[in-house]
């Protein structure tokens, strides 16, 4: 569902545009590389598989022809569900997860009403960069994430779109 337009989001200290522009079956290599370097139990390549043929907003952002960051969003039935947002920890402190964030709520705004996801209780830069943003905590799921240890807790947040 996502555009193919490619828009600057952020300029870097060297003036290098980020793009981001649509997901699509060729990113998927680079994304799926990106997932591992970014989490211990990274999702599967058939789940990005999925998603990029459905109807759920896939984005990538893009400097120098490299994917370095990249959301997933779906949406229904008046609600939209951040599944998964990540830059690549190489290209990390440099703001683009929140101006990534942005970007996939003002596409989804149209679509939806208001935005859910989960974050691990431990990720406390996650919950501060979603809090900045407006989101707010409206539940925890009980061992919902796998860690090396076990399992550990999901905070549930929310906020409201501005279409």
């Amino acid at each position: 569902m996502s555009t193919t337009v490619e828009e600057c989001i952020l300029e870097d200290a060297s003036g290098l545009c980020l793009l981001s522009r649509a997901m699509t079956e060729a990113d998927i290599d680079e994304v799926y590389a990106i997932e591992h370097r970014a989490h211990t139990h990274p999702w599967k390549r058939s789940i990005f598989e999925t998603r990029v043929r459905g109807k759920d907003f896939c984005r990538v952002i893009v400097q120098k022809n490299q994917v370095v960051a990249y959301a997933i969003a779906s949406y229904g039935g008046g609600d939209a569900e951040l599944l998964n947002i990540v830059v690549d920890p190489q290209h990390q402190r440099r703001g683009i997860a929140g101006l990534l964030l942005k970007h996939i709520i003002s596409l989804v705004a149209g679509h939806a009403d208001m935005m859910f996801l989960e974050v691990r209780v431990s990720n406390q830069k996650a919950i501060d960069l979603y809090s900045c943003e407006g989101f707010f905590e409206t539940g925890h799921r009980k061992s919902y994430y796998p860690t090396n240890n076990g399992r550990e807790d999901a905070l549930l947040m929310a906020c409201q779109l501005q279409a």
